[in-house]
């Protein structure tokens, strides 16, 4: 096994995988099939041929990738979709996601493999989409490229299938391609400094400032580091690929300068919190208005639609108490932000200079202060 981004080994591998596809790049030749190749190659060095997490990933694919498939044959077939038989297949498609995250509570059993959340995501998401018309046809090689595409595969950013696909069957000019892997490049040093620069001093503070005395240092070193070390893996999971021809979409657009908590979401895990938003939210919402338990009440139904989104979120990183209560805590912000932007009169000053200051500010405490419930360091001391 190896470790995707966190060893010299690592870029020495991704060095020798990725030089076929810059030549065939720069001759302008496509990149689909090598990036197939590479992609099992990818896979096999970063699970390991030893690793018990082989018949996981395998039973997963097994699985999901049946699941997928029967779904949209059956979804092709029939104009109107039983809705009972829609929720079937979307539950099916979480199923694997749900179990291995309940045996991760017990640290006896060995579950699951990596990468699981984001290829949940992935396929959860064809689902979705097949049950909404939107993918009519879908090969097998093309789907199980998407969910396994070695770039993102441990921590994302998750794509969208048919923007991917896009990409994956177009074939770059030169020009083209010597744009993306430019880009590409300088992503993927710019996640470097991130990770092993900046995210390690971050991390080697952090030795002191463990215990109630040292919480409050703790909240702010606990944040950079973490903003560093994904934002970092995010960055070279992105630039590498572009080297293969996928524009894959960032995942952190200056979350720090946000001026509230919607801003922060829309900057921060951006491809998480829109997949929750695009394929969850929604469906909360127009859920809770269809059963009308909020009867003429459609802010009230997409508020607690808000606050279930966000819990779900939290108990998506774990079945822990500390990621539950991170994401009840951004649930209960994002239902504040939005009734204080339709009720207060303060938020018409909102393109003044010193609101704005002060907002980043704000906004920036409540962000630190959710991370320091992420990071279970209250319920450790």
């Amino acid at each position: 096994m190896i470790d995707a981004y966190g060893s010299l080994y690592w870029f020495y591998v991704l060095t020798l995988v990725s030089l076929p596809a810059v030549v065939l790049g720069l001759l302008g030749k496509p990149l689909r099939a090598y990036s197939r190749i590479a992609t099992v190659l990818i896979v096999v060095l970063v699970i390991g041929w030893t690793s018990g997490q082989w018949l996981w990933l395998v039973g997963f694919l097994v699985f999901e990738l049946s699941l997928v498939k029967g779904w949209l044959h059956y979804r092709v077939g029939h104009e109107h979709v039983n809705p009972w038989l829609a929720r079937v297949a979307a539950a099916g498609a979480t199923l694997p996601l749900v179990v291995i995250k309940v045996g991760n509570l017990f640290p006896t059993l060995s579950v699951g493999f990596l990468g699981i959340s984001y290829l949940s995501f992935r396929v959860i998401q064809v689902v979705l989409e097949i049950t909404d018309g939107l993918i009519t046809a879908l090969p097998l090689a093309d789907l199980t490229f998407f969910v396994m595409f070695f770039p993102t595969l441990a921590s994302g950013p998750i794509d969208r299938l048919r923007r991917f696909q896009q990409d994956a069957d177009r074939v770059w000019t030169r020009e083209e391609y010597g744009y993306l892997l430019s880009r590409g490049l300088g992503m993927l040093l710019m996640g470097a400094v991130y990770k092993f620069v900046l995210a390690a001093w971050f991390t080697t503070q952090l030795e002191w400032a463990f215990g109630w005395p040292q919480t409050l240092a703790y909240m702010y070193l606990y944040t950079g580091r973490l903003f560093f070390d994904f934002a970092g893996y995010s960055a070279m999971a992105v630039g590498t690929s572009y080297i293969f021809g996928i524009r894959t979409p960032p995942n952190f657009r200056l979350p720090f300068v946000a001026e509230s908590i919607k801003d922060f979401w829309n900057r921060w895990h951006i491809t998480l919190s829109f997949w929750f938003r695009d394929y969850l939210y929604t469906r909360l919402a127009m859920f809770l208005m269809r059963t009308k338990m909020f009867k003429g009440r459609r802010v009230a139904a997409g508020r607690v639609a808000l606050a279930l989104n966000m819990c779900l979120m939290g108990a998506w990183h774990g079945f822990q108490l500390h990621y539950l209560l991170y994401g009840l805590y951004h649930g209960l912000l994002l239902v504040g932000n939005d009734v204080y932007e339709k009720k207060s009169k303060l938020f018409s000053y909102r393109h003044h200079l010193a609101y704005r200051l002060v907002a980043i500010a704000v906004t920036f405490q409540l962000v630190v202060f959710g991370f320091l419930l992420f990071s279970g360091h209250i319920l450790a001391i």
